[in-house]
Parts: C-alpha cells; structure tokens; sequence
C-alpha cells in the first residue's frame, strides 16, 4: 500500500502542474499585445511593438513574405519586443496580416492582426542634372549592375541585434527638402520616384547617424557618390548620400547622432544637399514618419526601452 501510495502521490504531481497550466494555455489569444497603428500608407515604415505580461522566450514576426526575430527587452513589468515593418513605395493596396509566433516555456503560439495599406499622396518636382546621369553611358552599365547587387545584399540582411532605439536623431540640422515618393522628372522627359529624404545641407555641413548600428558598406557609387549604409539591426537599414567626405569605416560602430561625414554634390545631384534611405526588411520606406514617431506619441507602448510613457 505503501508503494502505491507513493506512486499515486509522483502522477498527482504533473496532474496538478498541468491543471494549473490550462487556464493560461487556454487564454493564450490574450497574452501577447501587437500595438500598431490599423491602417498605413504605402510606402511608409510600420512600427510594431508585440508585448506580454509574460515572458517571451523567442518571437518572430511574419510580415509580407519576409521573417524577422525581434530583440527583445524588459521594462515596466511587460516584455516588448519592437520592430519596423512596411511596404515598399510600389506595393500593392489591401490588408495585409502580421503574424507572430510567440513561445512560454517552451510552447509556441501565433497570433495575429491584419493591416489596412491604402494609398499615399506624392507631390512632383522638376530637376535639371548631366545628360549622363538620366541615361548613363554603356561603360557606365556595369557598374551600376556591380552596385546595385552590392547594395542588395546589404538591405538584405535582418541581423539578430536590435540597435537602434526611440526617437531617432536627425542626421541634418538643415530644412527637409525633397520629399520621399516624389514623382521626379529629370531634363524634362524622364520620370522616377524619390526613394528617400532630402536635407538642406550646404557643402561641407556635418552630417549624422540617425541611429546606432554598424556600417556595412561604404563607397562612391555612380548614383549616390560617396556614400554609407547602416545596418541598426533587425532588418532595419539607413543610407546617407552625395557627402564630400566620409569620416567611417565599413564595420565600424556607430552611437545615434555620430558624425559621420561632410555633406557634398557628389553622384546626382543639381546641388549639395543629404539624402537619406531608410529600408525595412528590404523595402525602402518614407523617411520622414521616423522623426515623429517616439514613445511620447505611442502611449500604449508603456514602457521602451527604459523609457516610461504615460498610460
């Protein structure tokens, strides 16, 4: 009797800890938050903060065909981890979900919420460049072939460490000129869209990193001039264009608001001035959102990055 009453007292014991896991389990569709906004334009960055009570082993965000594990971190008793979407400037309209899979000791879950993209409103302008910046010469092709699967391969990469953090800085003190998704028409006959961000910078101003993250490329390209991209870590990416002088390295860590360079004419250009890129997940994005959005505009947020938000 003895021996069968330890035995019932060693299966009793699983029975309980599972009894007492099954609420929780069952409840799963209300332990992890996705705080965003319902509704973007195309073309513009999505922030996304998936947060729980609980804590998050490992998450991972499926969005528009591509894959990202965000950092995560802790702060105001709730686990977050935040992460930049979005859609490129010629994606298609229509809901799109975001799905992110979740693990609690040692179970995964998905959960989910859909996206509304609508249409954005893009402006025009006229420019005036050299004749062999609208149509490079042949010898010229290649070139461009080599730099864009150079720079391809960058925007490509979704690095495992988050490093940048709420508000970006910006990297001009100069006014915002030029702006993202602009239909351009270059001599009068050649049309294409803007894909970034225009500073006033006259020749020579100081230039900055918008956010911490790693230089991964660096050179003079035929449409950029000199040139840098930075990797801020979990698919998200910033380019700074046509500087006179660069002052970093390819791998070299960056902090947020670190000069990086001179400002110039160099590639094409009708004058000195910054472009910025910023890329998410691959696709190239609208600027100008990231310099509004920080945790004081998204109180639900709670608690980023050390920072506390009002609730």
């Amino acid at each position: 009797m003895k021996n069968i009453s330890v035995l019932l007292r060693g299966l009793c014991l699983p029975i309980v800890v599972v009894c007492l896991l099954l609420p929780v389990l069952a409840g799963a569709a209300g332990m992890v938050e996705i705080d965003s906004p319902d509704t973007i334009g195309v073309g513009k960055p999505l922030l996304v903060n998936v947060t729980s009570w609980y804590p998050l082993d490992d998450v991972v965000v499926h969005w528009a065909g591509r894959d990202v594990r965000p950092t995560i971190t802790q702060g105001g008793g709730k686990y977050h981890a935040l992460v930049y979407l979005g859609i490129r400037l010629r994606g298609e309209l229509g809901v799109y979900p975001i799905n992110v899979t979740a693990s609690f000791w040692g179970h995964t879950y998905t959960f989910a919420k859909d996206i509304t993209v609508v249409e954005s409103a893009w402006g025009k302008e006229t420019l005036s460049v050299p004749p062999k910046m609208v149509k490079p010469p042949k010898e010229a092709l290649v070139r461009i072939a080599k730099e864009r699967e150079r720079i391809k391969a960058v925007l490509n990469t979704v690095s495992p460490e988050r490093y940048w953090k709420l508000p970006f800085s910006r990297p001009a003190k100069g006014k915002m000129l030029s702006r993202f998704g602009l239909y351009r028409i270059f001599n009068g006959d050649t049309a294409s869209r803007h894909t970034g961000l225009d500073f006033r910078a006259w020749e020579g101003t100081p230039l900055y990193a918008m956010a911490a993250g790693r230089v991964v490329l660096k050179g003079n390209f035929y449409y950029a001039g000199n040139c840098i991209y930075v990797d801020h870590g979990n698919g998200f990416v910033s380019m700074y264009a046509h500087m006179s002088k660069v002052l970093v390295n390819e791998g070299d860590m960056l902090t947020s608001g670190q000069k990086i360079g001179l400002s110039g004419a160099t590639g094409r250009v009708n004058g000195a001035h910054l472009h910025l890129g910023t890329f998410v997940q691959g696709q190239v994005v609208d600027p100008e959102p990231l310099f509004s959005i920080n945790v004081d505009t998204m109180p639900q947020m709670g608690w980023i990055d050390g920072i506390h938000t009002a609730q």
